[in-house]
């Protein structure tokens, strides 16, 4: 019998099936073409040390354990940080290629910011298995005791973000889970610790037993979108070359076979599990074929040794055995394994494409002849989400926020604690809403910004800024600062006593710092870039400020106001590019002329379309469609939109009856001819049925005009922003 070699059993882990983890081979650091509608908040990641990025290094009673050169020696800053290899392992490149952060950090990692658990952590600890007694042997963390990192996890998670946003993160998150190399290699073969007790098919029963009831406990726990590898051809490792393959050091076929017999049924099992479970997708990652393939063909895919590692002779080496007083090869470019157990990092980026069960169910999805195996099984996990959005967002693309702010068309209640007469937190507003509540929204129901996260599939409702409920959780997928009245010009919200475009940013700093604080600068930076931010402002410039207060007509007349507008409209573009964002909808000015108020007022006794007021409309526009394709010529990587709703929202009013209303002229509450805010309360009747109307009040369309704008502009612009 060959004597038990004392190196650390973890090691056993075995690189080869790890190479299926292999996310790219990465031509470039390009994200992963995710399905539209689909995004991967974080990678939660269990197992053993093929995924290990550092939670051993400070446990004192194992070997199993890398924290010292030569490892780490391809790292950024050559610095041993614990992983098992020369540089970057799965778990880092599983991160980099969903372009949610480079490296994925060790839960026990004594440097880790709470920020970094809301992009995600690793629990693994290399040394364990499937089999309980495999990381006793090893002094590695069980999974078990991985499994309680994990609730502690959830707990400091939803102490950050609050319940929802966790409960999201974990439902659409990617969970790796790579064990079961450790208990063929180690606990099996080597120390003979449940030979006795078990031949190889009944042990192969108890590690998916095993497995099987990790899984259901991570399902319990939130997990949904779960990718299980399988075992590699673990006798092929040099390792085990070099223990059980003769002179030449062949491949240990009884360890390849335990493997194939292993694999056989936990595919099954997981098969039945996502039978069983409501909503999982627990994906079976066949990582012995290809791996293999690297091994008896690695000169095809570029290596020139297939049989060693690059640390000392190679066939033995691996943690406390690989340590500084090791030569190693002058370029590990050429070596498939790191280690006698562990691939090099150039070898994780070069998983090629075979085909076979797995890859044939993969290729009948994506028909991409350029992905890596990696790749599809993260877009098969996250197929697994069905969003509730409407929109279809391009590959690659993700808006983990939208950040509003303009007038009453988008104000969802930061009025309410303001001292003006422009509010309508009081009944009949929200007689339409959930609960018929009146929240602050201008409207009966919804408004556009509720309807913009709701088809975007983000959340059901853009909270206010000034929300007094607002919880932390709420800033990370956006919130609403418009006020009710307030305008480009500064001149208007001055009159009605609301809060002005500038305070608007003012509160805009102030939640910067609060979601750096939440999630850190990194994250609030990417939030930043890649949400949509919406600006809609300008008809209480035009009807309030200029036409009925006429404050301005003494100092502009129609062209030269319309000038100072949009002046301030830049300026505030401008000012919203500098604080990092990129993503900016711009609407254009309504056909204001042609609201019930408007007409009452300036309508004549038919009450028909003030055309004046619509003219200053169209000019503002026009000057505001040309400004703000400048902007977006001169500021890079700016992606600045107008978005035309003055002739989708006139022709609304025109053919009101092609639309399905019965009711134009005037809003659905009193008699719909001036009231509006304070005017439209309690004592006024309303209409019977909302949906019948254009307009809610004598202002504010009603829910289901906005339902049909929101789709329009989506379907026009939205790609406009990629």
């Amino acid at each position: 019998m060959l004597p038990l070699v004392p190196s650390p059993l973890s090691i056993c882990t075995i690189v080869l099936r790890f190479m299926l983890l292999l996310v790219v081979s990465c031509k470039t650091k390009g994200m992963v073409e995710l399905p539209p509608n689909v995004s991967v908040p974080a990678v939660l990641v269990f197992g053993d040390s093929i995924m290990d990025t550092g939670n051993n290094n400070n446990n004192t009673q194992t070997l199993a354990k890398c924290n010292f050169p030569p490892y780490g020696r391809d790292f950024k800053g050559g610095i041993p940080t614990g992983r098992f290899g020369n540089g970057k392992v799965p778990s880092d490149l599983v991160a980099e290629a969903l372009g949610i952060k480079e490296l994925l950090p060790a839960y026990f990692d004594p440097n880790l910011q709470p920020s970094d658990l809301v992009t995600g952590v690793c629990f693994a600890s290399g040394g364990s298995g499937y089999d309980p007694l495999t990381s006793k042997i090893a002094s590695a963390i069980p999974l078990s005791g991985q499994i309680d990192m994990f609730k502690e996890y959830i707990s400091k998670l939803k102490g950050l973000v609050g319940e929802d946003r966790t409960n999201f993160i974990l439902t659409n998150s990617i969970f790796l889970v790579v064990e079961g190399s450790n208990d063929i290699s180690n606990t099996y073969f080597l120390s003979h610790a449940r030979e006795v007790q078990y031949d190889i098919p009944a042990y192969t029963d108890l590690m998916v037993r095993s497995a099987s009831n990790f899984l259901k406990e991570i399902y319990q726990l939130g997990a949904r979108r779960v990718g299980v590898l399988s075992a590699p051809p673990i006798g092929c490792v040099p390792f085990q070359r070099t223990l059980l393959g003769g002179i030449v050091r062949k491949c240990a076929e009884k360890y390849n076979d335990a493997a194939k017999l292993f694999n056989s049924k936990l595919s099954k099992e997981l098969a039945s599990l996502n039978r069983n479970l409501p909503n999982a997708m627990m994906v079976y990652l066949d990582v012995y074929n290809p791996l293999l393939d690297i091994i008896v063909n690695y000169q095809n895919y570029g290596f020139q040794v297939g049989d060693r590692g690059c640390c000392g002779t190679g066939k033995i080496e691996a943690a406390v055995f690989c340590n500084p007083l090791e030569a190693t090869c002058p370029d590990v470019g050429n070596y498939v394994f790191w280690d006698s157990f562990h691939p090099s990092e150039n070898c994780y980026r070069k998983l090629p494409l075979v085909e076979g069960s797995t890859m044939a169910l993969f290729m009948k999805l994506f028909s991409s002849s350029s992905t890596s195996l990696m790749l599809r099984f993260m877009l098969l996990l996250v197929l697994s989400f069905r969003t509730k959005a409407v929109v279809k967002l391009p590959p690659n693309i993700s808006i983990p926020a939208v950040i509003a702010f303009g007038d009453s068309i988008v104000d969802p209640g930061n009025n309410n604690k303001v001292k003006t007469l422009v509010k309508c937190n009081f009944r009949p507003y929200g007689k339409d809403f959930e609960g018929g509540i009146p929240t602050g929204r201008f409207c009966n129901g919804k408004i556009p910004s509720d309807l913009l996260v709701e088809e975007l599939g983000i959340k059901e409702l853009l909270p206010a800024y000034l929300d007094p409920n607002l919880k932390p959780s709420d800033l990370v997928t956006g919130v609403c600062f418009a006020s009710g009245a307030s305008g480009y010009d500064p001149l208007t919200p001055k009159i009605a006593s609301v809060i002005s475009m500038s305070d608007q940013l003012d509160m805009f700093k102030e939640y910067i710092g609060k979601l750096k604080h939440i999630v850190g600068e990194d994250r609030t930076n990417f939030i930043l870039a890649n949400s949509f931010f919406l600006v809609v402002a300008g008809s209480d410039d035009i009807a309030n400020t200029y036409f009925i207060a006429r404050v301005r007509q003494l100092q502009y007349d129609i062209p030269a106001y319309t000038d100072l507008m949009f002046n301030s409209a830049s300026d505030f573009v401008k000012e919203l590019y500098r604080l990092g964002a990129r993503r900016i909808g711009v609407l254009s000015a309504p056909p204001i002329g042609c609201v019930p108020s408007q007409r009452t007022l300036a309508g004549g006794i038919q009450r028909e379309c003030a055309e004046e007021y619509n003219y200053a409309a169209k000019l503002f526009n026009s000057k505001l469609s040309r400004e703000l394709d400048s902007l977006n010529h001169n500021l890079p990587n700016s992606r600045i939109v107008y978005i035309d709703v003055y002739n989708p929202l006139l022709d609304i009013i025109v053919n009101y009856q092609r639309y399905g209303y019965k009711v134009v002229d005037r809003g659905c509450c009193g008699t719909g001819k001036l009231e509006v805010a304070v005017l439209c309360n309690p004592l006024d009747v309303t209409c019977p049925d909302a949906s019948e109307y254009v307009f809610w009040d004598s202002y504010h369309p009603t829910e289901g005009v906005y339902r049909q704008l929101i789709v329009q502009v989506l379907q026009k612009y939205l790609t406009r922003f990629f």
